[in-house]
């Protein structure tokens, strides 16, 4: 790996446990060696990183979680904040559970 890309195995390893804080230049030569954007390296997929089957998935989910959002809001009986609460709440648990 050092050879393809300069960067020493242990270095790696310390990345990809999250113990490493490297600068924009490792970054860069991993994200060239793999073909991928820097985010991903990072775990932080962007809209970018989808393939188009990809991107209308994530539109069509965006579009039925919205549908169902205003639907439960429109006959909710909880004050704006509570259901702003219990929204976030829902969606970090999802995103936890399909992680």
């Amino acid at each position: 790996m050092l050879k393809k890309t300069g960067i020493s195995q242990p270095l790696i390893s310390r990345c990809e446990k999250g113990f490493e804080n490297s600068k924009a230049s490792t970054w860069q030569a991993l994200a060239i060696f793999f073909g991928v954007s820097i985010e991903y390296l990072k775990g932080e997929l962007t809209y970018d990183d989808l393939t188009p089957e990809g991107k209308k998935l994530c539109s069509d989910l965006v579009g039925r979680i919205n549908d169902v959002i205003n639907d439960e809001l429109k006959y909710s009986e909880l004050s704006s904040e509570e259901n702003k609460r219990a929204i976030k709440l829902a969606l970090q648990s999802s995103l936890t559970y399909y992680a």
